[in-house]
């Protein structure tokens, strides 16, 4: 695409800006003219890393506050999870998972590849995300969450300790949302009050109480 003249060519990138400030300008103008958000899709595809991962972040802005207008996307934002650069795997995978409570059936067609990044991942902001992502899925309702635990409880034996007090917020909404799973998740809770680390701490209290 040519960006001369596009929203492309006012990300931070393009500009010669070192902060987040201009892709957060190019954010505000998509919400405003979401349309805009065609060229950001396009911007996704770029072989230019530093605009792909730029037009991530712009994505994830928009989806911060205004989710709905990013779901039309889901597809592109779901191939780019599994970009060669790591910063646009990761906010394409902080994208999908602000937006995964409106397009769960999208989620579960993908879910192998989620738990792919969930767990293979070098990247741990991607591994992050793909946390969250998940943990946004399961509270969607009791089927949801009775196919995400699984996949928590999973991390929990798996991943390493810098995980937990995410795999532990993750479960607070299947609490909320499934009561024949909340004894379950409670027990997490239990285990996990007195670990070292206070983040985990932290997190099992939440989660306890959210499960009582």
């Amino acid at each position: 695409m040519e960006e001369r003249g596009t929203v492309v060519s006012m990300l931070s990138s393009q500009t010669g800006d070192s902060t987040q400030q201009s892709n957060e300008n190019v954010a505000l103008m998509c919400k405003e003219t979401p349309t805009l958000l065609n060229q950001i899709a396009e911007g996704l595809l770029h072989t230019d890393v530093k605009i792909a991962g730029d037009c991530a972040e712009v994505f994830t802005k928009v989806a911060e506050t205004h989710p709905h207008l990013v779901t039309p996307y889901a597809k592109q934002l779901l191939s780019s999870i599994h970009h060669k650069h790591t910063r646009v795997r990761w906010e394409s995978m902080h994208a999908v998972a602000l937006i995964s409570f409106s397009i769960p059936n999208r989620i579960f067609d993908v879910l192998e590849e989620i738990q792919e990044r969930m767990f293979l991942d070098q990247s741990t902001i991607v591994k992050d995300y793909s946390i969250l992502c998940l943990g946004n899925l399961a509270s969607c309702g009791e089927a949801e969450a009775k196919m995400i635990l699984p996949i928590l409880k999973k991390g929990l034996l798996q991943l390493e300790e810098k995980f937990l007090s995410k795999l532990l917020t993750a479960m607070i909404g299947i609490a909320k949302v499934s009561p024949s799973l909340a004894a379950e998740v409670l027990v997490y809770g239990y285990d996990y009050e007195v670990h070292p680390k206070s983040s985990v701490q932290k997190a099992a209290k939440k989660l306890v109480k959210a499960a009582k």
